[in-house]
């Protein structure tokens, strides 16, 4: 499996954030934003979907190179 950096997740439109859960931070990608929901891509590789309500519980992930 090719390894995600930074600048890929850029290059192919997603949009890349921290999520806080009960359970933690992670970072995760947007990659697809629709009326009512929002499609996640966790790092350890699964997908979530949740509601776009839930996005009060994220913030924009800035690279030190980005």
């Amino acid at each position: 499996m090719m390894k995600l950096t930074y600048r890929k997740a850029l290059n192919k439109g997603w949009e890349p954030v921290w999520y806080r859960t009960d359970a933690g931070c992670y970072v995760a990608l947007i990659v697809k934003r629709g009326p009512k929901w929002l499609h996640l891509k966790l790092t350890d590789g699964s997908n979530k979907r949740v509601r776009v309500s839930e996005e009060r519980y994220m913030t924009p992930f800035k690279s030190k190179r980005g």
